[in-house]
């Protein structure tokens, strides 16, 4: 009986588990099989969806893992399963951001023993960031600026840089490996000024930013003078003759601008232009073999222009009248025909008065008196069913032929665009026209890349036309082709013509080729050009060749800056015809200042003065060197605080930059704002004031020789505008409050935060801050009175000392709980008292003091603290003597980043007089009393992975102690 009684709680187990395993839900030899694809890509943050098939029977537990820890969003849970079919389970899992490309992820899904694994696979997802100044400034010879690329997304790629002018003549070019994630910084040169476009481009994701550099010269300082920018050249063709050229362009004041050109070709006569003009008019002039005058002048809404040319003597005159909605002109031409033009733009409409914009109605009558000849059109341009529809209608009626009609009409709905003319007299139609185009995103049609079509028909004329841009494979660029058809007087011409870029040798080498293929044969021709460099250095050559016809020609250009100037040199090559021309040429830059009395003349600058002074309430050596800024413009005081801006006429804000303002300084009066007049003079005065330093102390009023543990006050601080702040006050009760504003501040003690029992003594005190300077204030509060006991049994319950390990000679602290009411208490060593512990006010039965551990003591100290009244309790202990024991605990924070300021606490095991830091050769004071001292410390900019410094006191005998500290630098 006793084994089947040992027994039975075992076999009750295995049958509960029987039941619950064994019965009709238990699992049995799950299958475990994938129904989606093995492997599926995702971009970074894209959720992918993974498809299980289990097939068994009963309940069983499905456990999901990834490889990599990718957030799972389908939870583990219990299925049932019937057998014969089959439970199929979907999988969700999210890509974490910033998964680099390729990264592959194994799901694993079991069940039962059984098991299938998924692959999940980060996508690339590229990423591009490109920042560069929308203007740059141009100094003679060269204007620079930074471009910085950025590859932000998960994969390495190449960054393609270009910069071309407005017509593609390439300027700069930069083929840029980039790492996911890397930054890079290039430093961009262009050799004159203009609008200059920029391209960058992702070689593997297709990502691009495009956008527009605009260089132009550097503007005039406002106390500097104005200053025309040119350029001076020479150039040689062989065979050929010498030719100069000299050009300069720019401002003569902020109301008129200024442009001279001139050249010289031996055996010809002299050439130039001279150009002036204000914001009312110009005037041009020219002169050489072609001379000419014109003269413009706007006043509002009214504009007149004369103008008159030769040899062949031309003199035109035009007068116009413009507003919102409304334009009228006339405009006559004296010469050999001359000719009386009126027109007249009226909008109807709330848009203004441009082609298909509803309402728009447009009219020109021309008169030619030689001939005699009247002719006119009428156009209006209105919406119909959201359409835009463009008609118009002219005649032009001569004494000799039959009058002649015109009518075209142009429809632009959102699907294609249609267009028709006809031309007839009284004989007949002279002539019709009809088009279409439309594109296969605006059809909506499905193609596998966007096509731009169209077809035109006329008598005896048919064409048609279709456009593409295909993408080509690295380090081709995009290739643009087109494929047109046409038949015109009987003779049919079919072409396919297209181009394409790429870039070499990390991007310092451009090809661009160049074809056309078609019928007739003489059509076929090749195209090949190779520019090489930057703005600093130019190659280019080039080749056409045309198969079926003699056209094969040869180009080779070099540019070279040297010295400032630029030494050009090409040589072209028609080798069917034999001609070889060499062409040599060298510019160079020009600066011109405009003398400061043609400067007046014209007008002077467009701008108003402000002066200004900025006042300290301090020490009036910082009022030098203040940033004072206004508007786009910004200058320093002097010595005695005073400034002068020049700004263009308006409404500015004179601010002193807080930015950049000493960390003693505070704005009072920092801002201003003023209205800026031409010619005129505004005063402005700033006021700023030096930070003031708060230093106060919460003194402890207490029995001559009664210690007390270290406690924190509450003060309060309130400034003369009924502002306040509050704040906590070290364990020694010292507080400083950095970087006040200077005036009149109460501090006061918080009573309701003081500890029970404690007493206020001085509770509030006022103090006037100046500026610079140091404010000291002092309160004081009493501690509860020292309890006396006396009578009943005494029983020591523990003793507590502050270390177990101390130096000889220290003077830990140790606290006694006892019940009881001691006449005295005292620590015992060898019949000799070392220490005397007095009762703490603010518990009850407890008793603390210092023991004076002997200077010869080595090893374990047999301690014994004896509480006296009438009877002595004895409690021993034990204390570790040795030399090497710290004198004290640093309370700091043990990780720092350099630059960073540390509250440093010391607790020595003895009272001392004195106590600081020392750290690489400098020494900062600590302040508190007894034994418990604090202060601030920084650690250097350029400290190292470790970086330490010593803590030290002097005892009461003028012995020195130290402790030493260890910090860890991170840098991140």
């Amino acid at each position: 009986m006793a084994y089947g009684t040992r027994q039975r709680p075992h076999l009750a187990l295995w049958i509960a588990l029987l039941i619950l395993l064994g019965g009709p839900g238990l699992g049995q030899g799950v299958l475990v099989e994938r129904a989606s694809p093995e492997v599926k890509k995702a971009a970074p943050g894209a959720t992918v969806t993974h498809v299980f098939v289990l097939r068994g029977s009963g309940r069983v537990q499905v456990r999901l893992a990834s490889q990599h820890g990718w957030p799972l969003l389908t939870r583990e849970r219990t299925v049932a399963l019937e057998a014969g079919r089959p439970y199929y389970f979907p999988v969700t899992l999210r890509v974490p951001e910033g998964v680099p490309a390729g990264t592959r992820d194994r799901l694993r899904l079991q069940a039962d023993g059984g098991f299938a694994d998924a692959f999940t696979e980060a996508a690339y997802a590229p990423g591009l960031e490109a920042r560069w100044p929308a203007e740059v400034a141009y100094l003679p010879p060269l204007g620079r600026f930074t471009l910085e690329v950025a590859n932000t997304g998960n994969g390495a790629d190449v960054v393609l840089v270009r910069l071309t002018t407005l017509e593609g003549v390439p300027v700069y070019q930069a083929r840029l490996p980039l790492e996911a994630g890397e930054r890079r910084e290039l430093r961009v040169t262009v050799a004159e000024p203009r609008v200059l476009r920029l391209l960058v481009r992702l070689e593997r994701g297709g990502v691009q930013r495009e956008g527009y550099v605009n260089v132009q010269p550097a503007r005039a300082k406002s106390d500097g003078a104005f200053r025309l920018l040119g350029r001076a050249g020479v150039a040689y063709r062989y065979p050929g003759d010498l030719s100069l050229a000299l050009g300069a362009a720019g401002p003569l004041s902020d109301f008129a601008q200024f442009s001279v050109g001139a050249g010289y070709a031996l055996g010809s006569r002299p050439a130039g232009s001279l150009g002036l003009s204000w914001p009312g008019g110009y005037l041009s002039a020219a002169f050489g073999p072609s001379y000419g005058v014109a003269l413009g002048l706007y006043e509002g809404a009214v504009s007149t222009q004369i103008a008159f040319s030769g040899p062949v003597r031309r003199g035109s005159m035009n007068f116009d009248v413009s507003g919102r909605g409304y334009g009228f002109g006339a405009a006559a031409l004296l010469d050999e025909d001359p000719s009386l033009r009126l027109s007249a733009d009226l909008a109807t409409g709330r848009d203004e008065a441009q082609p298909f914009r509803p309402g728009t109605l447009s009219a020109e009558l021309t008169l030619r008196p030689a001939r005699p000849e009247l002719s006119g059109q009428l156009a209006y341009g209105f919406s119909y069913r959201d359409w835009p529809v463009r008609l118009q209608g002219g005649f032009t009626g001569d004494a000799a032929v039959p009058v002649e009609f015109r009518f075209s009409a142009d429809v632009n709905p959102e699907p294609f665009s249609l267009g028709g003319r006809i031309v007839w007299t009284g004989l007949g139609v002279r002539d019709w026209g009809v088009a279409a185009a439309s594109s296969s995103e605006r059809l909506e049609l499905d193609l596998p890349l966007p096509v731009t079509f169209g077809a035109a028909a006329g008598p005896d004329r048919l064409s048609g036309f279709a456009r593409a841009r295909l993408d080509l494979p690295a380090p081709w660029g995009d290739l643009g082709a087109e494929a047109r058809v046409e038949r015109r007087a009987g003779r049919t011409t079919f072409t396919v013509s297209g181009g394409s870029e790429a870039s070499a040798a990390d991007g310092l080498a451009l090809i661009a080729l160049d074809g056309r293929l078609g019928w007739p044969l003489d059509l076929n021709e090749v195209k090949l050009g190779l520019r090489m460099g930057g703005s600093e250095l130019r190659t280019r050559a080039d080749l056409a060749w045309a198969p079926w016809k003699p056209g094969l020609k040869t180009a080779l250009a070099l540019e070279v800056p040297a010295g400032g100037a630029l030494l050009q040199a090409r040589v072209d090559r028609e080798w069917y015809g034999g001609r070889t021309t060499l062409s040599l040429g060298a510019q160079l830059p020009l600066v011109l200042e405009v003398p400061p009395a043609v400067t007046r003349f014209f007008g002077g600058r467009n701008v108003g003065v402000i002066t200004g002074e900025v006042r300290i309430e301090g020490p009036e050596r910082l009022r030098e060197g203040l940033v004072v800024r206004a508007g786009d413009r910004e200058t320093r005081t002097d010595a005695q605080g005073r400034f002068r801006l020049e700004l263009p006429p308006g409404t500015y804000t004179v601010a002193v930059d807080t930015a950049r303002l000493p960390a003693v300084l505070v704005p009072v009066r920092g801002q201003v704002r003023v209205e800026v007049r031409r010619k005129q003079r505004v005063s402005v005065r700033l006021v700023l004031a030096a930070r003031s330093v708060l230093e106060g102390r919460v003194r402890v009023v207490a029995e001559p020789g009664r210690e007390l543990s270290p406690r924190r006050f509450a003060v309060a601080i309130e400034d003369a505008q009924g502002r306040q702040t509050s704040l906590f006050t070290d364990p020694g009760g010292a507080f400083t409050v950095p970087a006040l504003v200077p005036g009149r501040y109460a501090v006061r003690l918080l009573e309701d935060l003081l500890p029970p029992g404690w007493e206020v003594v001085v509770a509030e005190t006022a103090v006037e801050l100046r500026p610079g300077e140091t404010g000291r204030v002092e309160l004081a509060v009493r501690p509860p009175p020292r309890k006396v006991y006396s009578g009943g049994r005494v029983q020591i319950l523990e003793v507590r000392p502050e270390a177990d390990r101390v130096p000889p000679g220290a003077a830990p602290l140790v606290e006694v709980r006892l019940q009881g009411a001691p006449g005295r208490v005292v620590v015992v060593l060898q019949g000799r008292i070392v220490g005397i512990l007095l009762p703490v006010a603010e518990e009850e039965g407890v008793w603390r003091g210092r023991l004076r551990v002997p200077d010869d003591a080595e090893g374990p100290l047999a301690l014994q603290v004896e509480a006296t009244n009438g009877t002595t309790a004895r409690f021993p202990f034990f204390l570790s003597v040795s030399r090497d024991a710290p004198w004290g605990v640093v309370r700091a924070l043990p990780v720092a980043r350099p630059g960073q300021t540390l509250a440093v606490a010391v607790h020595w095991y003895a009272p001392v007089e004195a106590s600081w830091i020392e750290a690489d050769g400098g020494r900062v004071a600590l302040a508190g009393e007894g034994a418990d001292w604090s202060g601030r410390l920084t650690v250097p900019e350029d400290a190292g992975e470790r970086w330490s410094y010593t803590v030290k006191a002097r005892l009461a005998g003028g012995t020195e102690v130290e402790l030493e500290r260890v910090v860890l630098i991170r840098n991140d």
